[in-house]
């Protein structure tokens, strides 16, 4: 009886890690929210995000066999996607691409604020920056966590401003970086940012403001 027991403890043990690698095989050859991969940011064309989202998408599968920490992994592949251009419309695009590679849904920006896009350009242009939220279900990341959805946020620094809560040594203007959290019982997700208000589609700044989350100097008065 005790060697039953045995096998039926090792049997499981053994079938939830294929289940996942099942889960996340299945998620990305069925990727849902397809209107989510119409998009085109600016100056990047559908046809080039397409090409970044078959790049991140092998970029994930070497992420789930080398085991990197989740922000590591995001941001490692971002680079390598985006090129480490300094336009604002490469970074949301190779972003969008990443996250999506990773079974994200995008939802809404800064915390499901509403608003057209140039107000919250705008506001960022001034001193801050836009906050790109995603969910996404825990068995497509292939991490152990409580059931749920996971919170992925891209962050796209703007300019430093006087009011800006980040140390002015350390803080780059034109920086896209990552946060992930998990479904937490202590700390839980806030609603607004998993719910779908900004449309299929990451915004990205109007032409003017662009330069802003490009990290390139403005010129003097602007």
């Amino acid at each position: 009886m005790n060697w039953s027991r045995k096998n039926v403890v090792l049997s499981i043990l053994l079938a939830l890690p294929i289940a996942g690698l099942i889960t996340i095989i299945f998620f990305s050859v069925i990727p849902l929210h397809h209107e989510q991969d119409e998009c085109s940011f600016g100056s990047v064309t559908n046809a080039e995000y397409r090409g970044m989202l078959s790049a991140a998408r092998s970029l994930r599968w070497k992420s789930i066999f080398e085991r990197q920490e989740i922000e590591d992994a995001l941001l490692a592949q971002f680079v390598q996607v985006s090129r480490n251009s300094s336009s604002p419309y490469v970074k949301i695009a190779a972003m969008h691409a990443v996250l999506r590679a990773w079974g994200g849904e995008f939802t809404n920006i800064n915390e499901g604020q509403f608003g057209d896009r140039r107000e919250k350009f705008e506001t960022a242009s001034r001193g801050g920056g836009i906050s790109f939220n995603y969910a996404a279900a825990v068995p497509q990341i292939g991490l152990t966590s409580l059931p749920g959805k996971a919170w992925f946020i891209g962050h796209l620094n703007g300019p430093l401003s006087s009011t800006t809560a980040y140390d002015p040594k350390k803080y780059r203007p034109g920086r896209l970086y990552f946060v992930v959290w998990l479904p937490n019982p202590v700390d839980p997700i806030p609603g607004d940012v998993l719910r779908g208000l900004n449309g299929a589609c990451p915004q990205v700044p109007p032409e003017e403001l662009a330069n802003f989350f490009s990290g390139k100097p403005q010129a003097e008065g602007d």
